[in-house]
């Protein structure tokens, strides 16, 4: 009977130091891009969508209260606030120089505007005969005006600091991703 013997192991030494020890795998390097996106943007508004970042804000803006019976962006394009996406009754009011209305006055007066009553404005242009109070936010991109989050309500009075607070968020976070 011929009984196999086990084959001797042969053991390595352990290395003395890590130098000597095979080098770690490294870990995947993160493409530039999405580095730089992150260092730049690390973290999205809830209610940002790239693909309609406007209208998500437009959509988000409105659900943040029921007070918020018309929700819009305007553009500035020139001396000329020219409408974008809205959630609201339809209106003819597409175009606005700067200058005229509340909207407009805000780019002028480079300044937010809440009006608590819209009967005391000498300048507002009226959307709906249904409207009592309206809040108007500077959208800026590197400290430069590009638009504005325009809203109207039936409620007098209806925009307090929280409602004023979350709309200067929304337009401030905007104004971040407003491509250059």
């Amino acid at each position: 009977m011929n009984a196999r013997m086990p084959k001797k192991k042969k053991t390595r030494s352990k290395p003395k130091s890590r130098a000597a020890s095979k080098p770690k795998a490294k870990a995947k390097p993160r493409s530039k891009a999405k580095a730089l996106s992150q260092a730049i943007r690390p973290e999205m508004p809830v209610w940002y969508q790239p693909q309609a970042a406007l209208g998500s804000a437009v959509r988000y803006v409105s659900s943040l209260s029921p007070k918020f019976n018309w929700v819009g962006i305007y553009l500035l394009k020139g001396k000329t606030l020219k409408l974008g996406p809205y959630i609201g009754a339809a209106t003819e009011h597409t175009q606005i120089p700067v200058g005229r209305s509340v909207c407009g006055s805000a780019v002028a007066q480079n300044s937010d505007m809440n009006v608590p009553d819209v009967t005391q404005s000498d300048n507002y242009l009226a959307c709906s005969l249904e409207t009592k109070s309206e809040l108007v936010v500077l959208i800026r991109r590197q400290g430069e005006v590009v638009g504005q989050i325009d809203i109207d309500s039936h409620t007098p009075a209806a925009f307090g600091p929280q409602e004023e607070q979350a709309v200067k968020k929304v337009a401030q976070e905007l104004g971040e991703l407003w491509p250059a």
